[in-house]
């Protein structure tokens, strides 16, 4: 059994005393961790990609500038560039000369990509695909193109993330005027790709499957606003990824649009499928206060990056909502490692999983999980929610830390032995901790 979220109803039988909410996220205080301070990043900074390159021990962050930025229109008005910079720690930020780009007649400049022949492009998302077997395409870009049929989105590939190979033409038509992103999902074996739609007026999340990351189905509206919503309300970018330590999560982190106000924050949504959708209608990332670099607009991106043992959420940030004149730049937060959604209980409260299967006799079970302000014990029961001997409440080692792989254990019991025989319910006794997923492991 690998780990297991608890993020609906599918593996929990019963609970009581306990509730569910999303994860509590923590700024950087040093926010913003990246700026425009440069002379050719003249414009606005835009949406941005982060990865972390586990053979170079290296944060890599491809990241957007607009020349004249805003509400223009046309195919000549704005024009964006996809810009490079990297990190050691994913805080203090470099950007490299890298001489490959021509800006005010200089290559002195980290630009890594302009767009096909000067053709208008913006809104940079970028993957790295190790399993595709041309190694020019182990980096794959989607961006915002218009060809001579309309706008829409093309694809470019690189085989270092710094030097990019396209052409002209759009590989998929649409409206999609946000940062819309891509990646392979092994779940379904295609590429899937969350683009911008429209219904009645209203921007919606659209999904749509490629084989190649090239020839793309028509995208389908998976989510969108709805009656819990307020009228006037949007979801402004799709920023979906699937979270690799599981099997079926998926986590949308959206810019929610509430269009009267003028403001833009992080909501977040959870799915197993990455089309039925759950979303915490609170902010997730909250704006800043009054007069804070990030009081106006945040437009989360879709990352699974860890820094220090904690999940980190890139965004960017501006003082101002939805339209040009900012000061825009990139921040960071952070939130418990996997910490996205748990059943907490304030006080004491309980929760009994359905039968987890059978795991492995020399196994025990781990919790992702915050019991730092109190304690969860644990109780082991047979699918007829029996207690089996040994592995009572009374005998249950109590968890009184946080983290993502903590040891369920029993006085005297290493491990589950011929418990684990048969499929298992695990029944927690929370009191004032929360609870995120749940998985096996060996002792």
């Amino acid at each position: 059994m690998g780990a297991l979220f608890l993020h609906d109803d599918q593996l929990v039988a019963r609970s009581r005393g306990v509730r569910r909410v999303a994860g509590k996220v923590t700024k950087h205080p040093g926010n913003p961790v990246l700026t425009a301070d440069r002379p050719w990043q003249a414009g606005s900074i835009g949406y941005a990609c982060v990865l972390y390159d586990g053979e170079e021990k290296l944060y890599k962050m491809w990241y957007e500038s607009r020349l004249n930025p805003g509400r223009l229109r046309g195919p000549n008005l704005e024009q964006g560039r996809c810009l490079y910079a990297v990190s050691r720690d994913g805080l203090v930020w470099q950007k490299p000369i890298l001489g490959i780009i021509e800006s005010g007649g200089s290559r002195e400049n980290n630009i890594v990509f302009a767009g096909p022949g000067g053709a208008r492009n913006k809104v940079y998302w970028v993957i790295e695909d190790r399993a595709d077997p041309d190694p020019g395409r182990r980096y794959k870009m989607m961006f915002h193109l218009w060809d001579f049929r309309g706008r829409g989105v093309g694809i470019a590939f690189s085989e270092d993330g710094l030097h990019w190979q396209t052409d002209s033409r759009v590989n998929l038509h649409g409206g999609f005027d946000t940062h819309n992103i891509f990646f392979w999902d092994d779940r379904v074996g295609q590429y899937v790709g969350y683009f911008r739609s429209r219904t009645l007026g209203r921007r919606f999340i659209a999904r749509a499957t490629s084989p190649d990351a090239f020839h793309w189905s028509n995208p389908v509206s998976v989510h969108g606003p709805d009656g819990d919503d307020p009228r006037d309300f949007d979801l402004y970018t799709p920023g979906v990824f699937r979270y690799s330590r599981t099997a079926d999560t998926y986590i949308l982190f959206t810019a929610a649009f509430d269009r009267a106000a003028d403001r833009l924050f992080g909501q977040l949504a959870v799915s197993r499928d990455g089309i039925d959708w759950h979303r915490f209608r609170d902010p997730f990332l909250p704006l800043g206060a009054d007069g804070e670099w990030d009081a106006g607009s945040i437009y989360p991106s879709p990352s699974e990056i860890s820094i220090e043992d904690r999940t980190a959420i890139y965004y960017r940030g501006d003082h101002i909502g939805h339209g040009a004149g900012g000061r825009p730049g990139i921040g960071v937060a952070f939130l418990d490692e996997g910490g996205f959604v748990a059943w907490e209980a304030e006080t004491q409260g309980t929760l009994t999983t359905r039968p987890l299967g059978v795991v492995g006799k020399r196994s025990t079970f781990y919790l992702m999980s915050d019991a730092s302000g109190g304690s969860i014990r644990s109780e082991l029961l047979n699918p007829d929610g029996e207690v089996i001997p040994g592995f009572s409440k009374g005998a249950s080692i109590p968890i009184t830390a946080k983290g993502s792989k903590l040891l369920v254990q029993w006085e005297g019991k290493p491990a589950l032995g011929d418990a684990a025989l048969q499929p298992l319910r695990l029944k927690l006794y929370l009191d004032r901790a929360r609870v995120y997923g749940i998985g096996s492991a060996r002792p």
